[in-house]
């Protein structure tokens, strides 16, 4: 057997002696999480796991890993409908191989299934037979998007057959309340899709929250005056009302036909993914009404979905048929131009460009109302949070690491969003939302659910309407998660200082020695960082002195070109040259720029208004606009708003609002 180590192949001598290529297929980093655990259940007392993993982490191949593994004889593979099947049979054979016979009952095909040892088929095929298979016929039943299990037409299926029962979804929670873990237990595992964006487990996503041209910028800063003059409160539906304006199929399918990347336009009606299409270069619609009959309708997509796949097409237009089952891994851009509240939906449609093969995915969110923003900020913070929990902080100074309220970008992921978005998270605070008056009512309503820890609580305070999403930001008496849930303070130190002293009376030296050695003393926290608000820093909390670093970021960034690092790398390896250079500038100093303006790499523009001549001659209109084309004068930054510390806003620094302080000209 030969090893092909580029490409991960075998090769090997087949029956007529002729060397023939074997894909050799390994789980992924969430899978080898999920098998063991899911194996263990299956193997129990009850026969049933649940497993939920994020769209794009590859459900269908970790359950054809457990079912290799648990050596069933016959398998039932369910699904809700016909798009599934065929990809779930694909990835089932990239694993278990070409000599198990598989086969597909639905109703397009029903024939070959006498001697399958694994049959993919619909809920609705295998429900209108169920007395032609004897209870005990399969050993395992493997049920995708396993959160449609519970409805009345899926459910006497599920419990007709007798065999370990495997459930996989991405959302494991149904709007009408029904329990799916009354059929397969409570969740092995659960990984999030903020928790595979943090830790790189999915392609790299850019979201651009766009807001140029879709807000009327005098309403919006008429309602930040009354804000400011008499802290008057709104509803969302008043502030979506005033300020946010229709933006024009037109103008979008401008910015989408932009790019070069094949995209998901997820569109609100078919009438609008109508005139989308027509806006749209190469473009087609993918919705459940387009044809007479139901088989025509699959037909129809499929075709859309192959032209999409071979290059004939370069842009779909969805209408409530591309959130789940459809897998197209050549998407490159998601475009939504429909507004979804439901957390569910987002999420699925999101999911549908973050499918492994390929580099990065571009989100285009053409916001519509103040909900989805807080919707898109929930979710970067979420991100960055798990981020950095899994992350060590020197790793995160490597990779060039930034987290700013209205920005984040790491490794595997980037949000960025208009200047505009800072006036609307201000509104956003003045907005009526009627919530529990103190943290004790709102600790005894989360109890109430069985809430059970942070994470657990950000899943599900929805359940009541008058929980905070964030009530560690709502009451400023918060006493803490634990406390919160239900549990009992712990006794640590009242202050920083006090338990600095305790963890120097240890020994500990440094942080790595803290979190091996602080549990000697019940009342060291795990994370004094976090406990106290005005932690010092590690060294002068372990008794060191404060080091005079330089106090602003440009005299940092003069020292380190002085010493020539030419990059980030260069500059975490030999900062220490000069003691007053912090060794992580980007967390030190607020208006970090960037580590290439940091470094002075390139001879930008001193001053913003010199770079807003040199845009506006480029006749640059947008901030997309301006993202795409700033490589044409290689003064121009990347990021204006990053270099420099007075950037006056897009509109202003583009030419389309007047600059009232200094004239451009």
């Amino acid at each position: 057997m030969l090893f092909n180590s580029q490409t991960s192949d075998f090769w090997q001598y087949n029956n007529e002696r002729k060397l023939v290529n074997i894909e050799i297929v390994t789980p992924n980093p969430a899978q080898k999480l999920a098998i063991p655990k899911a194996l263990k259940n299956l193997r129990g007392k009850f026969r049933r796991a649940l497993i939920v993993l994020a769209t794009g982490l590859g459900k269908t191949m970790a359950a054809a890993f457990i079912a290799k593994k648990l050596r069933a004889k016959r398998i039932l593979f369910l699904v809700h409908n016909n798009y599934i099947l065929k990809h779930a049979l694909d990835e089932f054979r990239r694993v278990l191989g070409q000599e198990i016979n598989m086969a597909i009952y639905n109703g397009l095909a029903r024939n070959g299934t006498g001697d399958a040892r694994i049959i993919f088929a619909t809920w609705q095929m295998m429900g209108a037979n169920l007395t032609k298979w004897q209870r005990d016929y399969f050993d395992l039943i493997v049920v995708d998007e396993a959160h449609h299990t519970t409805a009345n037409t899926y459910r006497p299926t599920a419990n007709y057959f007798g065999g370990a029962k495997l459930g996989i979804t991405a959302t494991p929670d149904r709007q009408d309340k029904n329990d799916i873990r009354e059929i397969f237990g409570h969740p092995v595992i659960t990984i999030t899709l903020e928790e595979a964006i943090a830790r790189g487990w999915l392609p790299r996503i850019e979201y651009h929250v766009v807001t140029d041209e879709s807000l009327d910028d005098a309403k919006l800063q008429s309602i930040m005056a009354e804000i400011r003059e008499s802290k008057k409160r709104f509803t969302m539906a008043e502030v979506n009302r005033r300020i946010f304006i229709k933006k024009r199929d037109l103008e979008i399918g401008r910015i989408i036909n932009g790019f070069a990347e094949k995209a998901v336009v997820f569109c609100s009606s078919i009438k609008h993914a109508e005139r989308m299409r027509k806006t749209l270069v190469l473009a087609d619609t993918f919705h459940s009404g387009k044809c007479v009959s139901q088989d025509e309708t699959w037909q129809q997509n499929q075709k859309v979905l192959n032209n999409l796949k071979t290059g004939i097409l370069r842009h779909v237009c969805a209408v409530n048929a591309f959130n789940e089952g459809v897998d197209v891994p050549s998407v490159g851009l998601v475009a939504f131009c429909r507004v979804t509240e439901a957390p569910t939906v987002f999420r699925q449609q999101l999911g549908r460009g973050l499918r492994p093969g390929k580099d990065k995915l571009i989100v285009l969110d053409f916001v519509g109302n103040l909900e989805r923003v807080q919707l898109v900020l929930e979710m970067m913070n979420k991100i960055s949070d798990i981020h950095e929990k899994f992350t060590p902080r020197g790793v995160l100074e490597r990779e060039g690491y930034i987290r700013r309220p209205f920005e984040v970008s790491g490794k595997g992921f980037e949000f960025t969003f208009s200047d505009e978005i800072v006036d609307l998270m201000t509104i956003l605070k003045h907005c009526k939302r009627e919530i529990y008056s103190t943290w004790q009512e709102a600790s005894r309503a989360a109890i109430s659910l069985g809430i059970k820890s942070a994470l657990d609580y950000i899943r599900r305070y929805k359940s009541d309407p008058k929980l905070p999403c964030h009530p560690d930001a709502s009451y400023s008496d918060f006493p803490g998660w634990r406390v919160f849930l239900g549990g009992k303070p712990k006794n640590y130190y009242p202050t920083w200082q006090q338990s600095g002293k305790a963890a120097v009376r240890l020994g500990i030296a440094n942080r790595k020695d803290y979190h091996r050695l602080h549990k000697q003393d019940p009342r060291l926290p795990g994370k004094p960082e976090w406990t106290y608000a005005d932690f010092p820093g590690w060294r002068v909390f372990l008794g060191g002195q404060p080091k005079n670093l330089y106090p602003t970021c440009q005299e940092a960034s003069a020292a380190a070109i002085r010493l020539g690092f030419k990059s980030s790398r260069e500059y975490i390896e030999g900062h220490a040259r000069d003691p007053r250079l912090p060794s992580n500038p980007h967390v030190k100093y607020k208006d970090f720029p960037g580590w290439k303006i940091f470094l002075k790499q390139r001879d930008f523009y001193r001053t913003w208004q010199e770079a807003s001549r040199a845009a506006i001659a480029l006749k640059i209109r947008t901030r997309e606009e301006y993202v795409k084309r700033y490589p044409e004068n290689p003064r121009l930054p990347s990021s204006p708003g990053k270099r420099y510390p007075d950037f006056p806003g897009w509109p202003i620094f583009l030419g389309r609002r007047k600059y009232a302080n200094t004239a451009l000209a």
